[in-house]
């Protein structure tokens, strides 16, 4: 008989069994009062006794009333006899001997991937879950296909080298399924993260982008003293504007002299206008966002070069002021090696022109750190935060950004 959510006697019989398989130490019979204040109309409670007593016949339960229920009719509760019984009146498979052909399945369907001692701990743990009716990475037993997708998907970031790819051009080589990923991408995270505690990032996509999964291959936007000769290009200096290098390109580079200050911008926006309209000797460059795995190590190719120039030279980040705009800038500075100062990410900037703070995810971890990006963290996690995007901020160069903002 199918299981279903409504409140019937297929659903109270299942309720047993799934206590009964629940693994918990038991002195007592397992019994289920019945609320008949959920069963429905007359016909429906007719429905409902007939399956009881079909049940009781069949030797899995036994029917109990309470002294009231001698005249209603109404059973008080139901007792769980005998489990085999009840198993066969469900027609329902008890969940050992279920997950035990899950188990059979999955070492059939990817025998190499289990030889990882990772990938072999991830399906007993699973394994174990649906012996005891639980789901796994809130997949149920009878969810095998997806949990064998997400395993290949994440077998495959976990091997990937050389290069970023493309969200959908992995995700179809890997699951035959170009949007697979996408459907999957909280589990891959999550299983990712287990693998790899320090990889970085909160979201989804962050672990993603940093495990070199990116939903675009963008190019690495920079404004500077470039300097780049090869057969294919030749550049010397981006002059009033910016221009976008693939990352190939960028690990050739170098810079023609040394700049005042690096400022990363997290936002195109902002990036666009900070390229524009401020003028000076400086080195600035898009994250777009959590940067993806290969623009990170070009923007680190850059900034080293630009230390090894001038090793006092200050570098910033601007971004938002949320836990986002906060992870970004804790990326940039591990990836860097160095303190990384905020440019116009003050609490004063956010109190006065931001709105309610909507995630604090990571900024528990954020405070612990040293410097400004400690600091700022400390004081997202306070009942004074606010968040503020950045494209609310007129761009400004590092000595003229206090209190300033967009002029409507």
């Amino acid at each position: 008989m199918p299981r279903n959510n409504q409140y019937t006697a297929e659903t109270l019989l299942n309720r047993l069994l799934d206590r009964f398989e629940a693994p918990l130490a038991r002195t007592r019979d397992i019994t289920q009062t019945i609320d008949y204040t959920l069963v429905g109309g007359p016909a429906a409670q007719d429905e409902f006794h007939r399956v009881l007593r079909d049940a009781e016949r069949a030797g899995g339960i036994a029917l109990e009333q309470d002294r009231l229920g001698r005249f209603t009719g109404e059973f008080a509760r139901v007792r769980l006899v005998d489990p085999d019984k009840l198993y066969r009146f469900l027609v329902r498979a008890p969940a050992r001997a279920t997950a035990e052909t899950a188990h059979q399945a999955i070492l059939a369907a990817i025998p190499e991937i289990l030889a990882d001692t990772f990938f072999r701990g991830i399906e007993q743990e699973a394994i174990s879950a649906w012996k005891n009716n639980k789901t796994f990475l809130g997949l149920s037993v009878g969810e095998i296909d997806t949990f064998l997708t997400t395993i290949r998907l994440v077998h495959g970031i976990v091997n990937l080298s050389g290069r970023d790819i493309d969200h959908r051009t992995f995700s179809r080589r890997l699951a035959k399924d170009s949007k697979a990923l996408e459907r999957m991408e909280g589990r891959v995270a999550q299983l990712l993260r287990r693998r790899d505690p320090s990889l970085a990032g909160e979201e989804p996509r962050e672990v993603l982008e940093a495990s070199g999964i990116v939903r675009r291959a963008h190019l690495l936007q920079v404004k500077g003293p470039l300097r780049l000769s090869s057969e294919a290009l030749n550049i010397h200096g981006t002059g009033e504007a910016f221009i976008g290098l693939p990352w190939l390109s960028v690990r050739q580079a170098s810079l023609a002299h040394g700049v005042d200050y690096v400022m990363t911008v997290e936002n195109p926006t902002s990036f666009w206008r900070y390229s524009t309209e401020i003028d000076g000797n400086y080195l600035a460059l898009l994250t777009d966002g959590f940067p993806a795995r290969d623009v990170l190590s070009s923007m680190v190719h850059l900034v080293r070069h630009a230390l090894l120039l001038a090793p006092e030279t200050p570098v910033y980040h601007w971004g938002d002021i949320d836990a986002g705009g906060l992870r970004i800038a804790a990326h940039l500075e591990d990836a860097f090696g160095i303190h990384v100062q905020l440019h116009q990410m003050e609490p004063k900037l956010a109190c006065a022109f931001g709105s309610a703070l909507q995630s604090q995810k990571g900024l528990e971890k954020l405070a612990m750190r040293s410097g400004e990006i400690g600091q700022l963290a400390l004081w997202l996690r306070s009942e004074e935060a606010k968040m503020l995007e950045q494209e609310e901020l007129d761009p400004m160069p590092p000595i003229l950004a206090a209190g300033r903002h967009l002029s409507s």
